[in-house]
Parts: structure tokens; sequence; C-alpha cells
């Protein structure tokens, strides 16, 4: 699992977090009473919110109360790496020393690391909530922010939190006829198609699949690759279909214009 840090926990969060999976690492299921006193060390370095977070991450509480890792321990894996087993029991020993240390210090995060940490993890969330509807459909900044407010509802999603999200390197979205869409799906093949495609858009209002393939084998020195079935679906979920009354062909509009006009 990944690192306290890399989870977007820090200070005291980070140890309190750390201290868990130790404890959960020498006994693999913990009562509810020593569950209850990893929350009370913690309880004036975290807020509920992330020790919730934290628990329900890497485990569960049983009907009898006890809490339990999510996974079984694997033993094949146990037995075939023994060294590194040995080496990270070693490693946590160490850790559970030094996280003594800093919280008997004072080490544990104060109230301005402790927002700053939730409010990393909430735009992380945000940014995996935001890719993932994108993923579905393009769609407009206020479609949007009410697809995600009905995932969230313990929280408002703020325009200036969203609008963040959005412009940021990491989702690489576009705004189009002002739909966003994204760019960047982690498909090389898939993304040229989508470039070129929100390419045209940016300069015109529909296009035709002829268009897009011209379009394609210009920017990139090559026929599209594409078979024709990804191809109506990269379309599907970007654009919508109407019948061109000059020309009567078939041409593409971004998908959720014709509505907002």
């Amino acid at each position: 699992m990944l690192k306290s840090e890399l989870a977007n926990f820090q200070g005291g969060e980070a140890c309190a977090r750390d201290l868990l999976l130790c404890l959960l690492h020498m006994k693999t299921t913990l009562t509810s009473q020593q569950l209850q006193s990893w929350v009370q060390a913690f309880r004036d370095s975290t807020t509920p919110q992330a020790r919730d977070e934290m628990a329900r991450s890497v485990g569960y509480q049983d009907k009898s109360g006890c809490f339990r890792l999510k996974n079984n321990p694997d033993q094949d894996f146990i037995s075939r790496f023994p060294d590194l087993v040995a080496e990270f029991a070693g490693w946590w020993t160490a850790r559970r020393t030094s996280i003594t240390a800093e919280v008997k210090a004072g080490g544990s995060q104060g109230s301005a690391q402790q927002a700053e940490g939730v409010a990393i993890r909430n735009r992380s969330k945000l940014t995996a909530e935001v890719r993932e509807a994108l993923l579905l459909r393009a769609m407009s900044f206020s479609e949007l922010r009410k697809f995600l407010q009905g995932k969230n509802q313990i929280r408002e999603i703020k325009e200036e939190e969203l609008l963040a999200v959005l412009n940021s390197p990491e989702l690489d979205a576009a705004q189009v006829k002002g739909i966003w869409v994204l760019v960047r799906t982690g498909t090389e093949a898939n993304d040229q198609f989508r470039k070129t495609l929100l390419g045209l858009f940016r300069n015109r209002d529909s296009v035709t699949k002829q268009q897009i393939m011209e379009e394609f084998e210009k920017s990139y020195g090559e026929e599209c690759q594409l078979s024709d079935y990804v191809v109506r679906q990269q379309l599907r979920e970007m654009t919508e279909k109407k019948e061109d009354e000059r020309s009567g062909q078939t041409v593409y509009v971004v998908k959720g214009s014709l509505q907002t006009r």
C-alpha cells in the first residue's frame, strides 16, 4: 500500500496512519479497545474525518467490533521472501519508536497543517472524480458540478475548487464551446485522435468524419490506425451527430452543445 506521505498524510496524521499500519503488521486484528487506544493517542493531532479515512482505506470493523486488515496476510509472499519480510519487520519496529518520540516531543500536526492535509486529500479525490466523470461524457461546468455534488453529500463542491482541478496539468482537460472534455486518457493513439478532434472544434462548430481523418494525417504524418469501433467509441464519448441542413451530410458537434444553444 502507499506510504502515508504519498497518500497525502503529513506530520501528526502520517504518524497516526503509520502507527495503525504498524499495529496491523504485528497483530493483523485489533480489538475494539486497541483501536480506541489508537484513536485516543492521536485525538488532539488528527481530525475524526482523517482517522476515519485512514482506517477505512486499510481495514474494516467486523461484527464483534474487531478491526481487521481488508486483505489476509500473503503467506506465499512471506515464505518466498523471508529476508524482505524481516527487513520490514525491523523497519516497523524502528518506525514505532520514532513515532513515540515524535508524539512525546510534541511533533504532532498543528491545526494549519491539518487543514492543509485535508485540502490536499480533497483535491486529490476531486481530481479522480472529475476524471471519472469526464471519461463518461463531456459536460458543461454547471452539469459537471451538479454531477459531482450528487456524489458528495457531506461537503460542498465550490466553483473555485472545481475550476482549479479542471485547469490542473495532472487532469489535462480542455474547454471547447463551453464544454469540458478530457484530453488525456492514457492511451496514446486515442489521445492523438481526441486532440485532433478538439483542435478542429476550437475553430469550427461541426466537423465531418472525413475532416477529422484528414486533420489527423496532417498533424501526425500518417493515417489514423484506430479501428472503426474505437473511432465510433471516441466520437460517441465526445460528440453528438446531426444532419447538416445545407449539405445533408452527417456532422459531429461537441457533446452537450446542442442542449446549450
